[in-house]
């Protein structure tokens, strides 16, 4: 599988949990929430200029 594929999913599976713990701190964005949300925008961003490239990191 594409790296560009794995880093999109991985994405979309932290900022899941971002706003899952957000939810359980009635959406103030506290420490935790704002590190899985930092991942999830870094993991987003390689994979968006991965998508754009039209490249894979896998080779």
């Amino acid at each position: 599988m594409a790296a560009k594929y794995i880093l999109a999913l991985l994405a979309a599976v932290f900022l899941a949990a971002s706003v899952w713990r957000m939810s359980r701190e009635n959406f103030k964005p506290g420490p935790a929430s704002r590190t899985w949300l930092l991942v999830a925008v870094i993991f987003g961003l390689v994979s968006g200029w991965l998508w754009w490239s039209g490249t894979s990191a896998a080779g």
